[in-house]
């Protein structure tokens, strides 16, 4: 599937691509186990993070450790699996000259404390804050998210195709205004997984997520990058 057209093609016209069923039960049952050990430990070390923050850090966050760090080998081994290479090697540009590097895992989870709306943005954003400079990113580098679902999930949002190009001058005075948390985002697609479901989204593209303390939410996502420029081996 990962080579397919109709993938490749669905990715480039949504900015998204939803894989049914990936995960199998057995499968779930391990990467659940170790994501809640993490947040089960910082839920009960922390008034802050997993309670008002909609997600942990597997990888960078030390508490993420406390268990051992063979508790995350089955992150890590679904993160480096052929399976994933390949869905990666299938939708990263043709002049890509390195497979993207694991940057880090995060496990998405319910709020405790209260609702809210996430900010639209391009994740682009938060490594250059000058529209020039980011436009200058996009274009040179690529990123990608794989989020596997433990239980349903719709909280995410995402402009289709907007990966693929600059912002039109609504969609840049809501990211870069003030009005960042509107639902009135133009041509917004909710994506919606069922348990085992994942999906893979371009990290550049618009998007963002609705945070509420029900339903329950339990997302793995992995986060990938090329560091080096598709055009030239400079390191942006």
């Amino acid at each position: 599937m990962s080579s397919s057209p109709n993938f490749i093609e669905s990715f480039r016209n949504q900015s998204f691509v939803v894989l049914p069923q990936f995960l199998q039960a057995s499968e779930r049952t391990r990467l659940r186990r170790a994501c809640d050990a993490v947040l089960d430990w910082s839920r009960a070390h922390s008034a802050e993070t997993s309670h008002t923050t909609p997600r942990v850090s597997l990888l960078t966050q030390a508490h993420s450790f406390e268990h051992g760090p063979e508790l995350l080998l089955p992150v890590l081994a679904l993160a480096g699996s052929a399976r994933v290479c390949t869905l990666l090697r299938g939708l990263q540009p043709a002049a890509a000259r390195d497979m993207p590097e694991l940057e880090d895992a995060h496990y998405y989870h319910e709020q405790t404390q209260r609702d809210w709306d996430g900010d639209w943005h391009r994740d682009s954003q938060f490594a250059r804050g000058y529209p020039d400079l980011e436009r200058e990113l996009i274009a040179n580098t690529w990123a990608m998210h794989l989020r596997v679902a433990f239980e349903d999930d719709d909280r995410l949002e995402v402009v289709p195709a907007s990966h693929a190009r600059w912002d039109t001058d609504e969609e840049l005075a809501i990211r870069r205004g003030s009005r960042r948390a509107t639902s009135d985002m133009p041509n917004a697609m909710r994506v919606r997984l069922r348990a085992g479901d994942a999906c893979l989204f371009h990290a550049w593209s618009i998007h963002r997520a609705t945070y509420r303390r029900a339903p329950i939410r339990r997302t793995l996502d992995l986060l990938y990058a090329c560091r080096r420029s598709p055009r030239t081996s400079r390191t942006p």
